[in-house]
């Protein structure tokens, strides 16, 4: 995304809509029903208006209209080429996106790896939707314009704003099923003194395309074997994160595929993660499975990001470099190397 430079005397913030549960509606029986969400946008964007103070200009544009679940590597290319359009106009002063929270993370690391100009980027949503009396959707939309709109914001990179918190996008995950405060951030400790490590983001060199390199998820629980693993392979896998247990470890049926792999099939980029909600993944253990052992196959650790984040990461370097650049490049993309 380009880096044109703004004025902010007069800001003006474009909200892109997808859908999801901040304009769903509820049907019989309780049912949310997500999608042909044109009216409660209207009607979500009449309520902000008349809240927002005079000197801040909203306007919004429809990119998507469904439950984020849907959401994959062609969302993401859509959604990336939006906010970059968007901010091909100077006059634009940040960006909302307002997104399902179901895959909310996927979304704001891949408009994050790409995000390299100076205007912020704030994606919010919901969790209950738009006609429930206690709808937290129009709070979390006047938060993240409020911020979008403010020149403290820039050079942030994408933010995530709900429940009154504002996470920077990088190992940011969903954390509650139905809590207000929906999102939380693994990420290390800040130092006392002088630059935070998390305001380093650096971007990707080239446009990715998401959708040119297939990556997938394999849970791998004690005692699973490598079926899985050779399944996604055999469907087309350039890259696969093995979502493991402590630090990073795998099984060791899993651990000796990983191994065979690395022989004949080097094409193929192999991330070890951790079932862990918080802290960082890494190569520490000798033995079968350990962290040290697969590393010595060429298997990167995950660091403070996990599956979901992950995944976004490779299928993006991938799409942008040959595996050989991909394992050398890993380790300045993740959080905290």
């Amino acid at each position: 995304m380009n880096s044109a430079q703004t004025s902010t005397d007069t800001p003006h913030v474009v909200i892109c809509t997808t859908g999801g549960t901040i304009t769903a509606s509820t049907a019989a029986g309780g049912v949310v029903v997500a999608g042909d969400s044109d009216p409660a946008t209207r009607a979500m964007l009449d309520d902000l208006r008349a809240v927002l103070p005079d000197s801040v200009r909203v306007s919004a544009r429809a990119v998507l209209d469904a439950d984020s679940s849907t959401f994959g590597p062609a969302e993401w290319d859509v959604l990336v080429d939006a906010v970059e359009d968007v901010l091909a106009d100077p006059g634009v002063s940040g960006v909302v996106v307002t997104h399902g929270t179901d895959t909310l993370e996927e979304t704001a690391m891949a408009l994050d790896l790409v995000h390299r100009d100076p205007r912020p980027v704030a994606i919010t949503g919901a969790q209950l939707p738009a006609d429930h009396p206690d709808a937290d959707g129009p709070a979390n939309l006047l938060d993240a314009v409020l911020l979008a709109a403010d020149p403290v914001s820039r050079d942030l990179g994408v933010l995530v704003v709900l429940g009154r918190a504002i996470l920077q996008a990088r190992g940011v995950r969903k954390w509650h099923t139905t809590d207000a405060v929906a999102f939380a951030r693994n990420a290390p400790d800040l130092p006392v003194e002088g630059l935070p490590a998390e305001l380093e983001r650096p971007t990707l060199r080239g446009r990715a395309r998401f959708t040119d390199a297939r990556v997938d998820v394999v849970a791998c629980p004690p005692g699973s074997d490598a079926v899985a693993l050779r399944a996604c392979i055999a469907a087309g896998a350039r890259g696969l994160v093995l979502e493991g247990s402590g630090s990073g470890n795998l099984p060791p049926l899993v651990a000796e595929a990983v191994a065979e792999l690395a022989v004949e099939r080097p094409d193929v980029v192999v991330v070890a993660g951790t079932r862990v909600p918080r802290g960082e993944a890494t190569a520490t253990y000798s033995g079968p499975g350990g962290g040290a052992e697969l590393a010595a196959h060429g298997v990167l650790s995950c660091g403070y990001l996990r599956s979901g984040q992950a995944r976004v990461l490779l299928a993006a370097l991938l799409s942008t470099a040959d595996p050989v650049e991909v394992r050398r490049l890993w380790d300045r993309y993740h959080l905290y190397s």
